[in-house]
């Protein structure tokens, strides 16, 4: 009985999870509008996209390529 209980909770759990993760949508098109973000750059300096209001910015993520973490 405590094994079947552990189990549906796990399962519930899982569940829970399953149904909070925001879905996968197809990627963005050009000229889209990216949201507002602040992101450390390489010497540890805070970055924020709406710095660069009013001017050409290219964005470029790089996917993670089979690598761990």
């Amino acid at each position: 009985m405590l094994r079947l209980l552990i189990f549906a909770l796990i399962v519930a759990a899982a569940l829970i999870v399953m149904i909070s993760r925001p879905s996968r949508t197809s990627a963005p098109t050009a000229g889209t509008m990216a949201p507002d973000f602040t992101l450390p750059s390489q010497d540890g300096t805070l970055v924020s996209l709406k710095d660069y209001r009013g001017k050409w910015v290219i964005l470029y993520f790089y996917p993670k390529d089979r690598t761990p973490g």
